[in-house]
């Protein structure tokens, strides 16, 4: 099976049956409600500098020239479609999710692949060679035995990112984009421009693009959620924990983050409504308030069954926090404690009360510090009244003390 790059055939003569000049290929137009996309016309352009689009089933074939199977007066032109688009002006030089590589690759070339009388879009040449193709060098490096391998992605391994009306935008997201972990798809963020991003945002479901905007630097998620339909930031932010999403709408100007809230469940709105209240440079501005927290008079056994309740909202358990009945923290006992207890055994009686804590209105650098200096995966926070607020996890700490540059290259251990 003879494959055909786009190259060789764009700018070739267009021939009639009686062998008159109808003038020259410019593009290829495909349907892209397939896997792998079939040819439906060819963009010719007349030698009277008008555009027509031929329907395919009056096309000859490809090659250095393309025959037609009628006269120039008997074409039909050729209506293209919602879900149809052009090779050239859609695909060419556009950039292209590479889901196999998990990067993001600049399309050089493009294959066909005669099947039953039709083209079908089979591959994506993003090699140099693909480029040398194009700009007529290809044979002059085979000549002068310079290697230059071609790299191939078949057209299923793809997903594209276009600004534009066309329906090829990120073709197959569910089964693809969405196995990403989120740095990766982050990472893809970070490379486009704010409307392709909109695009590969929008095209994940709330989870997975709440997951990835807390991978992307703080200019990049207030430019995302502000060119964002409100109800749908709504939704994606009802997703992040509480705390990267009180310092995302806190970036945010006051009116869009108000609406932005009241746009979101009461109990999840509340949440971030109080981190809010606390100063971004302080214990409160950083902290959570999603930890776990339980009474000092149950037991071993009845702590773990209100565990199981309630840490399902809850996004990292480091700690179990031991509180009053006036909400002020009394202990802490880690996991293992708790499930090496005895089930009637009162929680008091293995807690530890020697505690290291913070108040809301601490520097956060100073928390940070902490954190390190003791060893912590998370540092509760307390009031004047010593009543538990939150807790900042480690990870929270790592944010603080590192440059934006280097925090991905930190391993979420605890994540």
């Amino acid at each position: 099976m003879a494959l055909l790059s786009l190259s060789e055939i764009v700018k070739k003569p267009v021939i009639d049956i009686h062998g008159e000049k109808v003038g020259k290929l410019v593009d290829v137009i495909v349907s892209a409600d397939t896997p792998y996309p079939k040819v439906k016309a060819l963009t010719v352009r007349t030698f009277d500098k008008n555009t027509l689009n031929v329907p395919w089933t009056q096309v000859e074939g490809l090659g250095r020239q393309i025959p037609l199977k009628v006269g120039r007066d008997e074409i039909r032109p050729y209506d293209v479609q919602e879900h149809e688009v052009h090779l050239v002006g859609d695909i060419l030089d556009k950039q292209i999710i590479d889901v196999q590589g998990k990067k993001l690759r600049r399309v050089n070339d493009l294959q066909l692949s005669p099947t039953n009388g039709a083209y079908r879009l089979i591959g994506v040449d993003i090699g140099v060679r693909g480029l040398l193709r194009r700009l007529g060098l290809e044979k002059i490096a085979d000549r002068s035995r310079i290697r230059v391998e071609g790299t191939y992605i078949n057209w299923d391994a793809v997903d594209t990112i276009h600004s534009g009306p066309s329906a090829l935008q990120l073709k197959l997201p569910k089964h693809k984009i969405d196995k990403f972990h989120p740095a990766d798809i982050a990472d893809i963020l970070d490379q486009l421009s704010v409307n392709d991003g909109l695009n590969l945002i929008n095209a994940l479901d709330e989870e997975a693009a709440a997951d990835t905007l807390e991978e992307t630097s703080p200019e990049r998620q207030v430019s995302l959620i502000e060119g964002m339909d409100a109800e749908r930031a709504a939704d994606i932010l009802e997703e992040m924990s509480p705390d990267d999403a009180a310092d995302l709408l806190g970036d945010l100007p006051a009116d869009r983050a108000e609406v932005i809230l009241e746009l979101m469940e009461p109990d999840e709105s509340e949440d971030v409504r109080e981190l809010l209240e606390y100063p971004e440079d302080t214990a409160g501005g950083i902290m959570t308030n999603e930890f776990i927290a339980v009474h000092a008079g149950l037991t071993a056994q009845q702590a773990i069954e209100e565990i199981r309740t309630t840490a399902a909202d809850v996004e990292t358990i480091y700690y179990i926090y031991i509180i009053e009945k006036d909400e002020t923290l009394a202990g802490v006992i880690s996991i293992r404690d708790l499930l090496l207890a005895r089930p009637e055994e009162k929680l008091a009686a293995f807690m530890h009360t020697d505690l290291i804590t913070v108040h809301v209105r601490d520097d956060q650098r100073d928390v940070a510090k902490k954190i390190a200096k003791y060893n912590l995966l998370a540092l509760p926070v307390v009031d004047d009244e010593k009543r538990l607020k939150g807790i900042v996890t480690v990870d929270d700490a790592i944010d603080i003390v590192l440059p934006t540059a280097w925090k991905k290259r930190v391993p979420k251990m605890f994540g």
